[in-house]
């Protein structure tokens, strides 16, 4: 639960009403070890975001959640929706190879693991509607979730359906940014018991269109950001008897972008190019992602254990489009191709299954014990088209790249924990996790730039996660725990560049995989009992064999660099001085350096790592109250997020970056009148300019950083209505 204040509430369930309790630090139920228990008895950093608290305050996507958490970084990679990354605790090298930060939804886990297949940018922007909850878990996971987890998990986690109960609510939200153009919500719950108490359905359908506020100046000044998402999930659950049930679920979403928020900034001042928020594009950069997903989770409760089996189907598509023409025109025009501009057409493709089974003892004071097993498959395509365009944006000759690059992956796992308890205040509890996982890539080239054609390759690994934890209770309602934890991303195949003349291999034939080991001491507790909580975590996170995009042989590709280490800080207040009121404070300080010189990287011994602010944090007050009768409440939220740089000083294809800190302030309130409620939001109240992440990837020979901005000021007033 540490590191910030989500809105609304810092994990906390806040009561709905402000005559229902005078306590508002109650109990928040985690599921971060794969069974459910209070957050203040997990030994290690888990953040609770409310679905309700994210919704009163007009936040809606991945970049709004990561915004609450301070140390955890977002980054839209100067491409918009479905170009992104999340980091968290600065396990980042900038271009990320894989994603560092796992991303579930309920027990399933979206993205590929592969480094083929986009995961290091394609962060799942899942729509934040009907959520119970979102758990965010910082530092490595690699023991219970496996691949990827090796910065922390976020787990998006849907409101089940309630065989109960028959409700259905719609909701519309109007708001609109300065500078920029209308934006809306509409939403509509239903839930519907088809067997009181047995069975029921829950459907979700939803649609966000954002406006947009940047501006081209090569196209008459329209706004080429404007975002349109389409979701829906429908839920069915089957409870035949109490031990046992059923839970099927099928979510789909599409996310329609027409271009990045980002403005033309100068490398050297920092300053607009032309003015703010606006910037030059020669042809236009929609990006389309599709996400589906087709879950199944039964739970048996066999007395002696429980039993979980939730297998997962899904399937993700990312086309887009780059304008890529203030990189090769300067870079061409002396070979004698000199097209007005260019274009650099990409897409992902990822169709993946995963299927876990796991068994988790009862409740018990003397031994607790998980054991499972897991198998992914994973189908691949990533593919990339570079073209001049004439003046019409029509494809001339000649062809600069075709690319393809078709992939398998593979992975079986075995895992299991066990806590021990050494008295009622003390317990011990051991994991470790056996990996292996078995990849094939294919390369199709054409065009000029196309290498010689280069064979298929395969490769295989074998990798041990491990973690371990002491807890001590030294008083009610206070927890001191030490961990230690390991993570890693896996490693991949490599096509193998041979000498002309003498036929020997020019590279390795894969890159390996990465691993850290994260060592924290933290503590949980009242100051004042249902007034006052606290939590501190102090963290040293050693990492090796980092992954990197390299060049070796001529070609660009993967490979393997030195040492990094991160050591940080988090802390979170908590508290209700009065009936109905409840503040929160959070602080995230991080030091993230290179423990080794890296020329990939183009960053020296000591350097800090990309996108991590070294001091961030956030603090909320929150109000529940009675106005005329009705329940009613207002609240307002402070972040503050410190300098970062997009890439190391000498980095040999992004120059560096500076992004100056920024604070952004947001208001809320709102009441409810019966059936129906009003809600209003005010979001970066003073109109910052705040620059949330830079892409620098066109810059080498001279053309401004790509920066995106976090929205101007904008208003927006939400009406809900519930029919039952």
């Amino acid at each position: 639960m540490l590191g910030a204040p989500p809105s609304g509430a810092l994990a906390q369930e806040a009561p709905a009403h402000p005559a229902a309790s005078a306590d508002a630090l109650e109990t928040v139920v985690v599921s971060a070890q794969r069974r459910r228990e209070p957050a203040r008895e997990v030994p290690l950093t888990a953040n609770v975001v409310r679905g309700e608290d994210l919704e009163r305050s007009g936040y809606q996507s991945l970049g709004d959640l990561a915004a609450l958490l301070p140390g955890v970084n977002y980054n839209a990679a100067g491409s918009g929706s479905g170009q992104s990354q999340v980091t968290m605790r600065g396990i980042s090298t900038g271009a990320q190879v894989g994603a560092t930060v796992s991303m579930y939804i309920d027990d399933v886990p979206f993205g590929s693991s592969s480094g083929y297949a986009g995961g290091g940018s394609s962060a799942l922007d899942l729509g934040l509607f009907d959520l119970t909850a979102t758990e965010v878990l910082r530092g490595p996971q690699g023991t219970l979730y496996g691949a990827g987890a090796m910065g922390g998990l976020i787990k998006y986690i849907a409101t089940e359906p309630d065989p109960g109960a028959s409700t259905a609510n719609v909701t519309a939200e109007l708001s609109g940014a300065r500078h920029g153009g209308l934006s809306h919500v509409a939403r509509g719950v239903l839930n519907q018991p088809l067997r009181d108490g047995v069975a029921a359905l829950r459907a979700t359908l939803y649609q966000r269109k954002e406006g947009g506020f940047v501006r081209d100046s090569n196209h008459q000044n329209h706004i080429v950001d404007g975002l349109k998402t389409d979701g829906a999930r429908l839920a069915f659950l089957l409870t035949p008897t109490k031990a046992l049930s059923l839970r099927l679920t099928a979510l789909t979403q599409k996310q329609q972008r027409d271009g990045s928020s980002t403005e033309d900034v100068s490398l050297v001042s920092g300053q607009p190019i032309d003015s703010r928020r606006t910037k030059r594009l020669f042809v236009g950069e929609p990006v389309t992602v599709r996400n589906d997903l087709v879950s199944l989770a039964v739970k048996a409760d066999l007395s002696w254990a429980t039993l979980d089996a939730i297998s997962g189907w899904q399937r993700s598509r990312n086309d887009g489009r780059s304008d890529s023409s203030a990189l090769y025109r300067p870079y061409l025009a002396p070979l004698g191709i000199d097209a007005p501009g260019y274009a650099l057409d990409y897409a992902f493709y990822n169709r993946k299954l995963t299927q876990e089974v796991r068994l988790t003892s009862p409740r018990s004071r003397s031994l607790e014990w998980l054991m499972g097993a897991f198998y992914t498959k994973e189908a691949a395509s990533k593919s990339q088209h570079l073209q001049p365009l004439n003046a019409r944006l029509e494809p001339v000759p000649p062809l600069l790249a075709d690319a393809r690059f078709p992939s398998t992956f593979r992975e079986t796992a075995l895992f299991g924990t066990a806590t021990y308890f050494l008295n009622e205040g003390s317990d011990v509890t051991l994991g470790v996790r056996r990996s292996r996982n078995s990849q094939h890539l294919d390369l199709r080239f054409d065009g000029l730039f196309a290498p010689a054609p280069q064979p298929a390759a395969d490769s295989s690994e074998g990798v041990t996660t491990w973690m371990a934890t002491a807890r001590w209770r030294p008083a009610p309602r206070q927890a001191l725990y030490i961990r230690a934890a390991s993570g890693y991303r896996p490693g991949g195949p490599l096509p193998v560049i041979r000498n002309p003349l003498t036929g020997q291999p020019l590279n390795q034939p894969a890159y390996a995989s990465d691993s850290l080991w994260s060592y924290e001491a933290g503590w949980k507790g009242d100051l004042m009992p249902g007034k006052v909580s606290a939590e501190l975590a102090l963290y040293q996170i050693n990492w090796k064999d980092m992954q990197v995009f390299t060049t070796s042989a001529g070609f660009s590709g993967i490979g393997n660099a030195g040492r990094a280490r991160s050591r940080g800080i988090e802390a979170t207040l908590r508290a209700s001085p009065a009936q109905g009121v409840r503040v929160a404070a959070a602080l995230s300080l991080i030091n993230a350096e290179l423990r080794d010189d890296n020329l990939s990287l183009g960053g020296k011994a000591g350097e800090r790592l990309p996108d991590t602010a070294r001091v961030a944090g956030a603090l909320q007050l929150d109000r529940d109250f009675a106005l005329d009768g009705h329940a009613a409440y207002w609240g307002a939220s402070l972040r503050y997020t410190g300098e970062r740089f997009n890439t190391f000083q000498q980095s040999p294809a992004n120059p560096a970056y500076r992004l100056p800190g920024y604070t952004l302030i947001d208001l809320r309130g709102g009441m409810e009148l019966g059936r129906a409620s009003v809600g209003f939001f005010l979001r970066n109240l003073l109109d910052r300019r705040a620059q949330t992440s830079a892409d620098t990837s066109l810059s080498t020979l001279g053309a401004p950083a790509r920066v995106n901005l976090a929205p101007p000021r904008t208003l927006g007033i939400q009406l809900s209505y519930a029919f039952n």
